[in-house]
């Protein structure tokens, strides 16, 4: 199994809320020197969000992440007035895990391909035979059901891990064709598929690329939505006409067969 060593972004964030509420518990303790309390119970988680989301600017972590550092004091401030039971706490974390849970192991969110770029796959493989496809987390399993109507598809599968989609996807392939396989992407050997796709995050790009050029044949072509692989400049680049703008990033092995050659 292909691993990276880079510490997972959630535990950064985690570290950075419990520095953040040291800090703040440092400024508590001596503030009364300054301003005569009480304090505001509000203020404070707004100062401790502000810290929290500075901090993770100075480690830069991506800048989505900032406003999650903001809010999150925030929030705990709001559940703690509402006197929501902890039991809640307990199944949303629960409900969360079985959905995103690829997001904690692998740093890999929930993104859902649309018809738009489904079309855009069959547009790549039209007039080929016998096209083996496989989705690299695939999610509810809409790729899978669209490529396996094909006609020139021969295979269709696609791997997940997170629970809840998983199921979904293999109802959906039970119902409308193709196949799910509750399965790792970085155990799922590529060997025999020519059209492979990922709709990941930049995070296991690097790693998957590796995987890649390990796997694949010269005939085969990998496709990532929205990822480049970096420092790798791609065959193509589809931009797409849906709203989100999607670039499809297009890596046909055989241009690069010299490096697939020293992977061998």
């Amino acid at each position: 199994m292909l691993k990276t060593s880079k510490t997972p972004k959630i535990l950064f964030a985690i570290g950075i809320q419990l520095v953040s509420f040291v800090i703040l518990f440092v400024l508590v303790r001596y503030l009364p020197l300054i301003i005569d309390p009480p304090y505001s119970l509000l203020l404070l988680a707004g100062v401790m969000g502000v810290l929290a989301s500075l901090l993770s600017y100075a480690v830069k972590l991506p800048k989505w992440w900032l406003g999650l550092q903001l809010f999150f004091p925030l929030l705990v401030y709001l559940a703690i007035q509402l006197a929501i039971h902890p039991l809640y706490y307990l199944l949303g974390f629960v409900l969360i895990w079985l959905v995103f849970s690829n997001a904690f192991a692998n740093r890999v969110p929930l993104y859902l391909s649309n018809h738009k770029t489904r079309q855009a796959l069959a547009k790549l493989v039209a007039g080929k035979d016998s096209v083996s496809f496989i989705d690299l987390g695939s999610g509810l399993g809409g790729n899978v059901v669209f490529m396996a109507e094909q006609v020139n598809t021969a295979r269709s599968i696609g791997v997940e891990t997170a629970p809840i989609p998983l199921l979904i996807s293999k109802i959906n392939c039970a119902i409308n064709g193709g196949e799910t396989l509750a399965q790792d992407i970085w155990k799922t050997p590529l060997n025999d598929f020519n059209l492979v796709y990922a709709f990941l995050s930049p995070e296991p790009m690097p790693q998957l690329w590796q995987k890649v050029l390990a796997e694949m044949n010269q005939e085969a072509t990998f496709v990532s939505n929205s990822f480049a692989v970096p420092d790798v400049v791609p065959t193509e680049i589809w931009q797409l006409t849906d709203k989100r703008k999607t670039r499809l990033y297009i890596y046909k092995m055989r241009f690069f067969s010299a490096i697939l050659a020293s992977k061998k």
